[in-house]
C-alpha cells in the first residue's frame, strides 16, 4: 500500500491542539451550529470522512457532518453560493475558482494520481500510443480524467479529437456499466470506479485488464516520478477568515486520518462504503491505488504549479487563465 507521509506544519499542529483544548467553548465562540465537510465521489474522501468521524471538528461546531457532492458542477455551484465552505475538489478546479474571484484556497493535496486505463474483450493497450484509432470511454467531459487523458495523448503525439474517439458518460459510476456492456472496449476510470469495474467484470465473467496507470505515464514525461497532485481539501476565504483554527485543526486531522486509512484498510473500506455508495470490499481494494499522501498545499506548491502549467497547455481557461497567487496555497 502507498504510505501516507509528511507531517503537518508545526504551526498547524499547535493551532489544532490549542483549538481542541477549548472544546465546547470554541464552538460557542465560533458560532457554528452545524458544519458539513464535502467530499468528492472518489476514494480520497475516505480520509475526510475519517477526520470528521474522529471528532476533528467537535470543538468548533455543535454538529459536524460529512457528505459527498455528486458532480463537479454541483460542487462549483455550492462553493459560489456559499453552501459549501470546506470541501474536496480537483486541485485545478480550486485554482480556477480562485482565479475567477470565488474566494477559494487549497488546504492540502490528498491524492497523487488515481486514473487507470482498463481494457476488456481482448482489447490490448501497452502504451498510450496504442490508443490511436480506438474508442475510449471516459466520464465527465472537461473534468480531470478527460483533461489528463487529452494531455498524455498529446504528449504521445496523438490528436485527442482526430486520432482517438473519446466518448463520455455523465459520471464515473455511470461509465462502469456502459464499459462492461460494450459501449467501448477501453475505458479510462478513476478510483474507486476502476476497482468497481474489476469486481463486476469478475462476477460477470468478462476479461478485464488494468492496462496502464496514467500517473506513471505523467511522471515519465515530467521526470518527477508518478505523482499528480490531483485533488485535495479546499476552503472558502470567508470560512478561513472566520474560523482559521477550525481549518488548521481539520488539516492536522487529515494527516492523522491518512495514517489511519493506510493502517486500517478494512475499517476504512467500511467507512467509505457509507459515503460512496459502493460495497466496502471495493473501497478497501481501491485504497492502495489512489496514492494517498496528505501534504499541505504550500508544501506541494511546486508539483501543483507544474500540473497547472501542463493543464494550461491544453487551454489556459482550465485553471482560470494563470497560475494562482501565492496566497492560494495554504500552509497552516
Amino acid at each position: 500500500m502507498v504510505r501516507s507521509s509528511g507531517n503537518p506544519d508545526r504551526r498547524a499542529v499547535l493551532a489544532a491542539l490549542a483549538a481542541l483544548a477549548l472544546g465546547p467553548v470554541a464552538a460557542r465562540a465560533a458560532g457554528l451550529d452545524r458544519l458539513t465537510v464535502w467530499g468528492m465521489p472518489a476514494s480520497p474522501s475516505v480520509v475526510l470522512a475519517r477526520a470528521v468521524a474522529a471528532g476533528a471538528l467537535d470543538g468548533f461546531a455543535a454538529s459536524a457532518d460529512f457528505d459527498v457532492w455528486k458532480t463537479a458542477d454541483q460542487m462549483r455551484a455550492g462553493v459560489v453560493s456559499g453552501a459549501m465552505q470546506l470541501f474536496a475538489a480537483p486541485t485545478y478546479t480550486a485554482a480556477n475558482l480562485a482565479n475567477r474571484g470565488a474566494g477559494v484556497r487549497l488546504v492540502n493535496v490528498l491524492t497523487w494520481g488515481l486514473l487507470y486505463v482498463l481494457t476488456a474483450r481482448g482489447a490490448t493497450v501497452g502504451r498510450i500510443e496504442d490508443l490511436a484509432g480506438k474508442t475510449v470511454l471516459l466520464a465527465a467531459k472537461n473534468d480531470a480524467p478527460d483533461l489528463l487523458t487529452r494531455l498524455v495523448l498529446r504528449w504521445a503525439g496523438l490528436d485527442p479529437d482526430k486520432d482517438v474517439t473519446l466518448t463520455y458518460a455523465g459520471t464515473s459510476a455511470e461509465a462502469v456499466p456502459l464499459f462492461l456492456t460494450g459501449r467501448a472496449d477501453i475505458a479510462i476510470l478513476p478510483e474507486p470506479a476502476a476497482t468497481a469495474a474489476e469486481f463486476r467484470a469478475r462476477k460477470d465473467g468478462i476479461d478485464l485488464v488494468r492496462a496502464l496507470d496514467i500517473t506513471e505515464v505523467y511522471g515519465a514525461h515530467t521526470g518527477r516520478g508518478p505523482a499528480i497532485p490531483q485533488a485535495g481539501l479546499a476552503v472558502t476565504d470567508a470560512f478561513l477568515a472566520a474560523h482559521p483554527d477550525a481549518v488548521a485543526a481539520f488539516a492536522a486531522a487529515c494527516v492523522e486520518a491518512g495514517a489511519w486509512v493506510d493502517g486500517h484498510p478494512r475499517e476504512a473500506g467500511e467507512l467509505g462504503a457509507a459515503s460512496l455508495g459502493l460495497p466496502a470490499p471495493i473501497i478497501e481494494k481501491s485504497l492502495p491505488r489512489f496514492r494517498l499522501n496528505v501534504r499541505s498545499a504550500a508544501a506541494a506548491r511546486a508539483d501543483l504549479e507544474l500540473y497547472f502549467q501542463n493543464l494550461m497547455s491544453l487551454s489556459p481557461d482550465f485553471v482560470g487563465g494563470r497560475l494562482p497567487d501565492a496566497g492560494f496555497y495554504w500552509g497552516g
